[in-house]
């Protein structure tokens, strides 16, 4: 397990180079849960992303080498989601992640280089802002015990952020099992404390 306060960041896996940037990062899980790509072109584009050489290990390596980038970062336990939203989306929410880094941080996400780990240990611990307060309102589960109006405006928020699933629903029960696994290794469907 990877340690912040200990390792040094990676740049390779098992001595394969990796392209550490958090953009491509953010590219590959773009890739992965793009639904009008197959899998095996999800595979071979973050496959090329990741490794920007010739250099690369055989296809299983890469599904391995892919999967540990996108989640070695990750080290809380988090419970399974009994829902399956999405509550955050890298086009919908972009300014809304750029300000909050701009906000708590003062790093300009459109200027910097940053490693993926670094830029998702920070996204995930993101203090109150813009970006946290819409995804809990997506995550947000209207209840029975809730006044009329307190319904209302947790519905009308709701509609105003939803994150409108893709025009080609032609996604397979099995596909869309595989983007929510990928969601929840990515850590996007985390719940605030």
């Amino acid at each position: 397990m990877y340690n912040i306060l200990l390792d040094p960041l990676p740049k390779d896996w098992n001595g394969y180079p990796i392209d550490t940037d958090f953009q491509t990062g953010i590219m590959i899980s773009q890739c992965l849960t793009d639904d009008s790509l197959s899998d095996l072109e999800k595979f071979y584009v973050a496959a090329w992303l990741l490794f920007p050489t010739d250099s690369r290990p055989d296809n299983a390596g890469i599904g391995k080498a892919i999967n540990w980038y996108m989640t070695d970062f990750l080290h809380d336990n988090y419970p399974e989601k009994k829902r399956n939203d999405v509550v955050m989306d890298w086009d919908i929410d972009q300014w809304r992640i750029y300000a909050a880094f701009w906000a708590q941080y003062h790093i300009d996400l459109n200027r910097t280089r940053m490693h993926w780990f670094q830029f998702m240990g920070l996204l995930t611990n993101l203090e109150e802002c813009a970006f946290t307060r819409v995804m809990d309102i997506r995550q947000k589960e209207i209840t029975s015990k809730m006044s009329p109006e307190e319904k209302k405006v947790y519905r009308n928020a709701k509609k105003i952020y939803e994150i409108k699933p893709p025009k080609d629903e032609s996604i397979t029960p099995e596909e869309q099992a595989r983007i929510n696994d990928f969601m929840k290794y990515a850590n996007i469907n985390k719940k605030k404390k």
